[in-house]
């Protein structure tokens, strides 16, 4: 495989596995080089575990790169958003096998069945990845339904914000991780990483529908009384919620997972929720989400933690 990309940027990987890439102008290709690097920094990661990749060659830190395990990284602009994630996710069951794989379409999928992993590009077996933390236990049913409420809502504010924001000029591409969960008895097929995006039927045809208001977690999930987070709660400008309830909330989803998680902390970057925002309500709503980004940080810490230590 070879890709290149502006800015002095380009990846290739021999049938063997060896790589040689170069990152480009870091003011440039932020994203890639973070990717990159978190990549590398994984326990056991093995470049023969990429399955594709594919740098823009036209427009800088815009690229997509799939792993065998079904684990994929890209950025895009927000308006290209699901036409990249589609790509992604059904990536192994559209790709032709030049190759003698058996089975490629299943055997590249986290999950598959339990069985004995898949293949490299190369030819070589890898180990089975590792079960997904999402299907350690059924959620609750209440909570579940707390948190498709939620989730559905927030979708719908989000999409309806993003609508509106759209087309005013072009946006910088974003930095996307999901995990495919096609092959997960416990979810079902039109499952993704973040809650469907809900059209906005409660919308005015034509009227700008940016928010103006924040999306607090259903006050019966924020029942977490350690003294800390009772004073954390109780402050004015503040998203009334602690890390205990927000972990509550989220596992109750039934995709709780390393890479669920960093998804969903991504549309909660001050930054890019403020560009959904009103100006009035611009720099209280970048914070109440920068509140937000931190408690899902903290979680996704704990998780990492947790899965190192086992």
């Amino acid at each position: 495989m070879v890709t290149w990309g502006p800015e002095g940027a380009f990846f290739a990987m021999s049938e063997y596995g060896d790589v040689v890439y170069r990152l480009g102008d870091p003011a440039a290709w932020e994203i890639y080089k973070e990717t990159v690097e978190e990549w590398k920094a994984e326990r056991g990661f093995l470049w023969s575990e990429l399955a594709f990749i594919a740098l823009d060659p036209t427009t800088n830190d815009q690229f997509v790169a799939i792993r065998n395990d079904g684990t994929w990284a890209g950025s895009i602009d927000d308006v290209n958003e699901d036409a990249l994630e589609a790509f992604a996710l059904n990536y192994f069951a559209k790709a032709k096998s030049s190759r003698h794989r058996p089975n490629a379409s299943t055997s590249s999928q986290p999950g598959g069945g339990g069985g004995g992993g898949g293949q490299t590009p190369n030819g070589t077996r890898e180990p089975p990845p590792p079960p997904s933390p999402a299907a350690e236990k059924k959620p609750d049913a209440v909570l579940h339904a707390l948190y498709t409420q939620w989730s559905t809502e927030t979708a719908t504010l989000f999409a309806a914000a993003s609508a509106s924001s759209a087309g005013a000029k072009p946006k910088a591409p974003r930095k996307l991780q999901v995990r495919s969960l096609s092959s997960s008895s416990e979810t079902s097929s039109s499952s993704s990483s973040s809650p469907p995006l809900a059209s906005s039927s409660n919308s005015l045809p034509g009227k700008s529908q940016l928010l103006a208001r924040f999306p607090y977690l259903p006050p019966a999930v924020t029942t977490c009384s350690l003294t800390t987070c009772t004073i954390l709660k109780a402050q004015d400008a503040s998203i009334h919620a602690c890390q205990h309830d927000l972990e509550r909330l989220l596992r109750a989803s039934g995709l709780y997972s390393y890479e669920w998680l960093r998804q969903e902390r991504l549309r909660w970057h001050p930054d890019r929720f403020g560009r959904l925002c009103v100006e009035e309500w611009r720099e209280t709503g970048k914070k109440l989400a920068g509140e937000m980004f931190k408690l899902m940080s903290v979680l996704i810490e704990d998780l990492k933690h947790n899965t190192q230590g086992v």
